[in-house]
């Protein structure tokens, strides 16, 4: 069995692999993005689990961020963020990103925005939105857009752009409780049944189904409700990851003469950024310390020959003591994800 043993924690120093590259089927596992960064000329990041998780920065992300830029790397953010590309940009200086060094940002919430301003005038709409505390909420998110809210009953369009509250022109919002919980609950439930009876399409402007929350815990986030609605036999139009437009707009951001084999893309979620990558013909890196290191902790707990640390493997938190995946590890992890596979598997984001 081959390992590679990984330090995350917040210091280069500390990362300490068995071997440089370590082979798995067909990708590799990396100790750091500089082994690989000559053969990339643009590189697309994902933001919660990569580059920070929602309110800090992660550690080794500003000081890999900054490094590919200087090496003239064409860099662009390509969210699921529900929110708008001007509100998602605004927050990276907060968390120690310059956007000045960015070709682009794109997000599905803008792809969202846009597509109900040119199909959507005049639509009574039923909105699925976030809790005002919630980092995500963005409160001018439907400004511009000529739409009204109306309840289920009277609705013609569901946006699906959060996970937190029903808004529907009453007084009060009505909360979910889905993003704590993972809970429909009875009123989201009945709402969406209603919809889908009568006929009403939804958009879902964030496709994620999960998200490690600043506190270490895990969120559930709109892709969850898209599902529900289509098992209710509802009609869901899905922007984002893993859907190939989101990567074409990223590609026509790039120079004309970019060879798409010389374009990678970075992120945590093997259902939405490795799957994306794949259907789109790119080459990816997966950041194991994200979404699925809970299921990698519980993968490696169940091998005796692997050692791993008690505290959890949260995508803000370093690991202190080292985490040995051995390819068997990694595949299981794979298999269990539909066989999406990367191209390149880290630790975590770092130069």
């Amino acid at each position: 069995m081959r390992r590679l043993a990984f330090a995350v924690a917040s210091s280069v120093a500390s990362l300490r692999p068995l071997a440089t590259l370590a082979s798995l089927q067909s990708h590799l596992i990396i100790p750091s993005l500089s082994v690989i960064a000559d053969r990339y000329d643009a590189i697309l990041l994902d933001q919660f689990g990569v580059l920070h998780d929602g309110t800090t920065a992660i550690p080794g992300a500003i000081d890999c961020f900054n490094n590919l830029a200087a090496a003239g790397k064409k860099l662009i953010v390509l969210s699921n963020t529900s929110r708008r590309r001007a509100f998602a940009l605004s927050k990276l200086p907060k968390l120690g990103f310059d956007p000045a060094r960015l070709t682009g940002f794109v997000t599905s919430g803008e792809a969202a925005w846009e597509y109900m301003r040119a199909t959507c005038a005049g639509k009574r709409v039923l909105w699925l939105s976030w809790d005002p505390n919630f980092q995500a909420w963005d409160p001018a998110y439907l400004d511009g857009l000529e739409i009204c809210l109306a309840p289920a009953s009277e609705c013609d369009l569901v946006l699906c752009q959060g996970s937190g509250m029903i808004r529907d022109g009453s007084a009060e919002p009505t909360p979910t409780n889905l993003l704590r919980s993972g809970e429909l609950g009875d009123v989201t439930e009945a709402a969406l049944a209603l919809c889908a009876a009568r006929g009403v399409p939804m958009i879902c402007a964030n496709p994620d189904l999960h998200v490690t929350l600043p506190d270490g815990s895990r969120g559930h986030m709109p892709g969850l409700l898209a599902e529900a609605y289509e098992a209710m036999g509802g009609h869901v139009v899905f922007f984002g990851k893993p859907h190939k437009q989101s990567f074409d707009e990223c590609l026509a951001l790039l120079p004309e003469a970019t060879d798409p084999a010389r374009v990678l893309h970075v992120g945590d979620s093997l259902a939405h950024d490795v799957a994306g990558a794949n259907r789109a013909g790119l080459d990816s890196l997966f950041v194991a310390a994200g979404i699925h290191s809970g299921e990698l902790r519980a993968l490696a707990s169940r091998d005796e020959t692997v050692s791993v640390s008690e505290c959890d493997m949260q995508a803000s938190a370093c690991l202190t003591s080292d985490m040995e995946i051995s390819s068997d590890i990694l595949e299981r992890l794979f298999q269990a994800n539909d066989g999406q596979r990367p191209t390149y598997t880290i630790a975590q984001f770092r130069w």
